[in-house]
């Protein structure tokens, strides 16, 4: 796992190789078999950066076809995953933060990444099996 601090108004694109730079320096990269990124992630930058890291399997969800005729919304499969932005919000020293320190900014996402990971692995370690 790895992440990147930037400001709200940057796309998210310029934060993915940075971030992907951080999963890789923790070795983490290798583990990655199948990519899954949001719409936001498709074009060939993206996955460059992706293939310089040895990752080659990536699932972006499609664009959404021009509004000209009303369509029946269809599943993309993208996979079971956690979406960890609703969960940062949680932390209202994240949403309010004016700091400017880069450092103590990245420190306090750590420690909330930190605490998301530890609650959401223990609830699934203690959860029943279903065997």
């Amino acid at each position: 796992m790895g992440w990147a601090a930037g400001a709200a108004n940057r796309h998210d694109q310029q934060l993915f190789a940075p971030t992907l730079a951080a999963t890789a320096q923790r070795g983490l990269h290798l583990d990655i078999e199948t990519l899954h990124l949001d719409r936001g992630y498709t074009g060939e930058p993206v996955r460059r950066t992706c293939w310089s890291y040895g990752i080659e399997d990536i699932v972006c969800a499609p664009k959404r076809a021009p509004a000209t005729t009303p369509q029946e919304p269809k599943p993309i499969p993208l996979g079971k995953r956690w979406t960890i932005e609703p969960w940062l919000s949680n932390f209202g020293q994240l949403r309010r933060n004016t700091d400017r320190n880069t450092k103590a900014r990245l420190g306090q996402l750590a420690l909330a990444i930190t605490l998301i990971i530890t609650i959401k692995l223990t609830k699934q370690a203690t959860k029943p099996n279903p065997t």
